[in-house]
């Protein structure tokens, strides 16, 4: 045993774990500021989550499985979300929920995680095209300052989760190209779109978008062309069958309803843009905007001595391009006005392209660092350090002013389009600090229109006026995926009940299907009530093949892991 303790090269372990070290760390130092004051930024994003795991960790909590209808989260009103919103993801996230116990430790979690995934992410793509390992760490800890993963911390973005695995995808840009033998590593490929698929199902639609160029590349210079065609099929056919409930999900909802897309956003004031110190989604600093127009000048200057930086590079500058501010959104949104609902930011094209011009800037760098020129590495670290700084001061203002603001008694909450909120604001202190359960919505009051089924428009106003302020009115009780309602009336009459309903819910009151009850704008049903106790009893009944295609993505997903497990044992016991 000591003789193999001798063995090992500790420099080299040391060496081998200073990235994820140095990640770590400057992962707690952003957010320090937060954990020492324990605050919880309460914004319409997180709020929306928030109420999503909250659902999926009752469900764990007491048995009571729905995998459409909502019974314990969104104002208990049966609605659907997380069936169409990263199913799976949600139900870990809620386990996640419970195990840490409140809202902040689980908020705290979830940065590290989407940080730690991030930055190791793009560590390796740097390492994978062959990027000096502390330009490429460098780069890894400045890809964490800015772009779409920061929205992690300041509103819990979730397409910060798409941008946490973009580095992973893009690696198969690097495959696309330079793999001229097998352009496509289709299990790979398959397994992170369908992850990200998994999570954030529009991450992967302009992730897929940004690997179209590297794609084209690769057929043209592959000499097995026809390899590849089969090899593309094959990932495609490997992430249908892995998100098999996410699409099965959709293909059950949305025909016979009309479902409420998200809130309308103006295209071009969500842009991407400059921002002098800015920490968020769609502005570039200045010292960004230079490193990257430096790298666009290097290969116009030194255009096809590598194919791979010139496609990198002018891939990812005609996706900053078509996202910014220079491209006329007010005239396209005026000709496509339901792109402010569905696409609402054009930054988020920017997803698969900040990993893209970091990568190729390393490729760039790394070049110039292996002349061994003392002067210009010295330079090299410097630029690169300066970088990190000035966008690592915008992070720390950004979180010391949403900590301040949840410090102070008369904020706490950072949210808009919010309806109701305690007189008493300490109150969400306590509660983010010390609970993890219902507490919160109980005191903190917002509709939100996302998937609602709708006849003919959401209403915000309808959904406070219907289900915000009747929720006390009505006693509920869970039961397997049944939401059983009570109530009492003083004479016989029509309700209308504080839920909503989809094609396929079904609405027995007091015995009788009233399902086909008259319903207003967001399908709140108005039914006929009896005298004295009335009981309700709410449902989905969700097809039995849609049950079939759950199974298939799951069973999919265990085999994949096992043999992953499998190869990574023989691997290793072979080197042994």
């Amino acid at each position: 045993m000591i003789n193999k303790l001798k063995k090992i090269d500790w420099v080299q372990v040391a060496r081998w774990v200073l990235p994820y070290f140095v990640i770590l760390v400057t992962t707690y130092l952003m957010i320090s500021y937060q954990i020492g004051h324990r605050a919880t930024f309460i914004t319409g994003d997180r709020f929306l989550h928030f109420n999503r795991f909250f659902d999926t960790s009752m469900q764990i909590r007491t048995g009571n499985f729905s995998f459409f209808q909502t019974n314990f989260g969104f104002n208990e009103s049966g609605r659907i979300f997380n069936a169409l919103y990263g199913p799976l993801f949600a139900y870990i996230n809620g386990f996640f929920l419970i195990l840490c116990g409140t809202w902040f430790r689980y908020q705290i979690l979830v940065d590290f995680a989407v940080y730690l995934v991030g930055g190791i992410g793009m560590y390796h793509l740097g390492l994978k095209a062959k990027v000096n390992e502390y330009i490429s760490l460098m780069l890894s800890v400045l890809y964490l300052q800015f772009g779409i993963i920061v929205g992690i911390l300041r509103a819990n973005n979730f397409m910060a989760w798409g941008a946490a695995l973009a580095p992973f995808v893009m690696m198969h840009a690097v495959n696309m190209v330079k793999d001229k033998k097998r352009p496509i590593h289709w299990v790979s490929l398959g397994l992170i779109m369908a992850l990200v698929a998994q999570i954030h199902l529009l991450s992967t639609i302009f992730l897929a978008f940004t690997l179209v160029p590297f794609a084209i590349y690769g057929l043209v210079v592959t000499a097995n062309k026809k390899e590849m065609i089969i090899n593309f099929f094959k990932a495609v056919g490997t992430a249908i069958v892995l998100t098999a409930n996410v699409w099965g999900a959709f293909l059950v909802v949305y025909p016979g309803n009309k479902i409420s897309a998200p809130n309308k956003f103006n295209l071009a004031a969500h842009a991407l843009g400059y921002g002098k110190y800015q920490f968020a989604h769609g502005a570039f600093s200045s010292i960004l905007i230079l490193l990257f127009v430096f790298q666009l000048l290097y290969i116009i200057f030194h255009f096809k001595d590598s194919a791979f930086v010139d496609i990198v590079t002018l891939t990812a500058w005609f996706i900053f391009l078509i996202s910014s501010k220079y491209m006329p959104w007010n005239k396209i949104q005026g000709r496509f006005p339901k792109l402010g609902l569905t696409f609402q930011f054009p930054y988020r094209l920017i997803i698969g392209a900040i990993p893209l011009i970091l990568l190729a800037l390393g490729i760039v760098l790394t070049k110039i660092w292996e002349r061994n020129v003392k002067v210009t590495n010295e330079f090299i670290a410097f630029i690169l350090m300066f970088a990190i700084m000035q966008t690592f001061a915008g992070t720390i203002r950004t979180v010391a002013r949403y900590t301040n603001a949840f410090k102070d008694p008369t904020h706490v909450i950072t949210m808009g389009n919010r309806y109701k909120l305690p007189k008493n604001r300490k109150q969400i202190q306590w509660i983010t600090r010390n609970t993890n359960n219902r507490e919160l919505f109980e005191d903190i009051l917002r509709g939100e229109p996302d998937y609602l089924p709708i006849n003919p428009s959401a209403n915000n106003l309808v959904y406070r006026k219907v289900i915000l302020d009747h929720q006390k009115d009505y006693k509920r009780r869970i039961s397997g995926d049944k939401m059983i309602l009570t109530w009492t009336n003083k004479k016989k009459k029509k309700n209308r009940l504080p839920i909503v309903i989809y094609k396929r819910s079904r609405l027995i009151v007091n015995g009788k299907d009233q399902t086909n009850a008259p319903k207003n704008t967001i399908c709140n049903p108005l039914v006929t009530a009896k005298k004295g106790k009335n009981v309700a009893v709410l449902s989905y009944q969700v097809p039995v093949w849609y049950w079939a295609l759950l199974v298939i993505s799951i069973l999919g997903w265990l085999s994949f892991l096992t043999w992953w497990i499998l190869t990574w044992v023989q691997k290793n016991h072979g080197k042994n």
